[in-house]
């Protein structure tokens, strides 16, 4: 809330002395949204997604794939197997950041409170 009050700030004396303001001085925020998303459980590379049918690949963050390819709570609970339609509530974002995750990346995550097939 201060960088906002402070780039607003920065904006309003820019337009009293009639100086530009550098990109920079805006605020940013990360796009995120809470809900329930619905799509199938996939799985490459390790990482454990959620395929909506969109065709986006959303990495499930504390969630893990078996040894039989399901995919599991961390510390247990099964969920569902690969192509299973999955219901994740909680929230979307996006975070660019390096990962083992090669195949379709990590960029676009959710981390839910629970996850359900139906």
């Amino acid at each position: 809330m201060m960088k906002r009050k402070a780039a607003l700030a920065v904006g309003a004396l820019a337009i009293v002395f009639g100086a530009t303001v550098p990109a920079a001085a805006a605020p940013t925020t990360a796009a995120s949204r809470t809900g329930t998303f619905y799509g199938t459980y996939q799985h490459a590379d390790g990482c454990v997604y959620l395929r909506s049918a969109a065709g986006y690949h959303y990495l499930l963050e504390g969630y893990t794939m078996g040894g039989n390819g399901g995919l599991y709570k961390k510390g247990g609970g099964f969920i569902a197997y690969p192509g299973w339609k999955i219901a994740a509530h909680g929230t979307q974002y996006n975070k660019t950041s390096t990962t083992l995750c090669t195949t379709w990346g990590a960029y676009r995550r959710i981390k839910a409170t629970s996850i359900y097939a139906y």
